[in-house]
């Protein structure tokens, strides 16, 4: 797996436990820690270092993680920056590492090194003052090992006034705010803001990406993350939750190869069931995305009647017309017409736009039983896994073939539940797996997709400017087009998660992200390709 490892900040105590039992020197990782945030700041600011004087502040707690704001401190001094270093906490109640690096600090080189008690308002003016005149913070205030508890007292203060310097700051020369592992005042498990946070720009966190900071609101926080490697061998990490981040490099690995002499019925054969008065612009989208995505062929299951509407709209792709409803939807009369015909093809993508009539639902449910083709199931005809006929009913089913695409509001239907928060969305992606042995992407900032083995991947590309109608179509459209060319259920979810949002992010240099719309992501996936096919051929 050579995708990044994402941990609970809880496990980390852990890690660090077997690494010191196994010889590994705790303090010896302490100075990676502060040395990689050091030189990510000294990177950041090399240009300027022979021209002008930069400033910065650090913060420190009294565990480790002030450590490694101290060992940071030294860095930054020893390469010509003029530091303050504040700590919030009496020495006599550092950790034993954090104290050894704090004895250590360099004071002919650090302009001033002093406990800062906020009920002083001397104390507090002078750290206000020493904030906003410096160039950058290195926040060292809590770390991994702060869950559930508000964050109280001084430190809240220390927190709330590096943020309104920030925000103050943003029509003159920008505060620069680094974190050591997480920003303080996240839950580095879950991703809760403990009553308030450090908003940081950069989060340079340490052997592995914290749940914390993968996920939102807490994500939100963290600016660019960056991992460092510290020196914890791979296989310390590797032993617990099973979650992990893409990048483009593993997507463009799992992309099939297509050789020279390769033809379009051997790229792969999509048949798409989607579409209804109304929403023929979702089974559009999806049938249009699946050839930007690379399906050789594709071709739209639709209502007979629709059939000159498609033929208009959709230049590349066939459509197949067959018996429909009274409301103009397809017909639970159709299967037999389409069992046969999808013996023809690689995958499915059944339900954008299909509507609620029952008799399409019904229609849903027996493709799902019967036609064992790699399906990902989208939008309406997620309906069929939940009602009052839901298809779980029955026992004895295999939905072994099948990725589901839930936003929140789906899947809260799917599980019988009222409302899923922000912070629970990965046990309940879980859940819907283990009810029916499926892959599922739950849809949504950061966007989860969960397999049968427990395995979890979090997304991190896209943002907001997803949150506009058709996206999710495009997004199927991806899917089904990665699962024709013959990709396994998880890898065509993982893949096609990506790339949906990495679409997005380049569109929305273009249009902004307010202005972006699903067709933008048309252009986007063709971008992204040609990323993927520079990495792969």
């Amino acid at each position: 797996m050579d995708a990044k490892i994402i941990l609970k900040g809880s496990r980390v105590a852990e890690v660090d436990a077997k690494c010191i039992a196994d010889g590994i020197d705790s303090k010896w990782l302490m100075q990676n820690a502060g040395s990689s945030v050091a030189a990510e700041i000294i990177k950041d600011y090399r240009r300027f270092l022979n021209t002008k004087i930069i400033k910065g502040v650090t913060v420190s707690g009294g565990g480790n993680n002030g450590g490694d704001g101290f060992a940071a401190a030294a860095d930054l001094a020893a390469a010509g920056m003029i530091i303050d270093v504040f700590y919030i906490r009496p020495p006599e109640r550092f950790s034993g590492d954090s104290k050894f690096y704090f004895d250590r600090l360099p004071g002919s080189k650090v302009e001033n090194i002093r406990f800062i008690d906020f009920s002083i308002p001397e104390d507090k003016e002078t750290f206000i003052n020493k904030v906003s005149s410096s160039d950058f913070v290195v926040d060292a205030i809590f770390g991994t090992g702060l869950h559930k508890e508000d964050v109280r007292g001084q430190a809240k203060d220390i927190i709330n006034s590096i943020n309104a310097i920030k925000n103050g700051r943003k029509n003159s020369a920008p505060l620069s705010v680094y974190s050591c592992d997480i920003p303080s005042g996240v839950d580095s498990d879950d991703g809760r803001i403990l009553g308030c946070a450090i908003r940081a720009d950069k989060t340079v966190t340490f052997g592995c990406i914290k749940k914390g900071i993968a996920e939102y609101p807490g994500k939100d926080f963290a600016g660019t993350v960056i991992v460092s490697d510290i020196g914890i061998p791979f296989e310390y990490f590797d032993k617990y939750e099973k979650i992990y981040q893409p990048d483009l490099f593993w997507v463009a690995q799992k992309i099939p190869l297509k050789k020279p002499w390769t033809y379009k019925h051997a790229v792969g054969k999509l048949l798409v069931i989607a579409g209804s008065p109304g929403f023929t612009g979702a089974a559009v989208m999806t049938c249009q995305a699946a050839m930007k995505a690379g399906a050789g062929i594709v071709t739209l299951i639709c209502p007979w009647e629709l059939n000159s509407i498609f033929e208009i709209k959709l230049t590349e792709v066939m459509t197949y017309p067959v018996e429909q409803t009274d409301d103009i939807t397809l017909d639970m009369d159709a299967y037999e017409d389409i069992e046969k015909f999808a013996q023809n093809y690689d995958a499915l993508a059944v339900g954008p736009g299909l509507s609620r009539n029952p008799s399409t639902i019904c229609l849903v449910r027996e493709i799902l039983k019967n036609i064992k083709k790699p399906t990902v199931l989208d939008a309406d005809g997620l309906r069929a896994l939940y009602g009052p006929m839901e298809i779980g009913s029955e026992t004895d089913l295999d939905l072994s073939h099948l990725i589901i695409t839930p936003h929140a509001g789906e899947l809260a239907s799917i599980l019988g539940t009222e409302k899923i928060p922000l912070e629970e969305r990965l046990e309940h992606n879980k859940k819907v797996v283990e009810k029916y042995g499926l892959v599922s992407v739950l849809k949504g900032a950061s966007t989860l997709i969960t397999e049968p083995g427990g395995t979890t991947f979090i997304n991190p590309t896209g943002s907001w400017a997803l949150a506009t109608a058709g996206t999710g179509d495009i997004l199927t459209g991806i899917t089904g087009s990665l699962l024709a060319q013959k990709m396994s259920l998880f890898d065509a979810a993982v893949s096609a998660v990506f790339i949906h949002g990495m679409a997005s992010d380049i569109m929305a240099k273009k249009t902004g992200r307010t202005s972006q719309v699903a067709t933008d992501l048309l252009e986007g996936i063709k971008k992204v390709f040609v990323k993927i096919e520079k990495i792969k051929y």
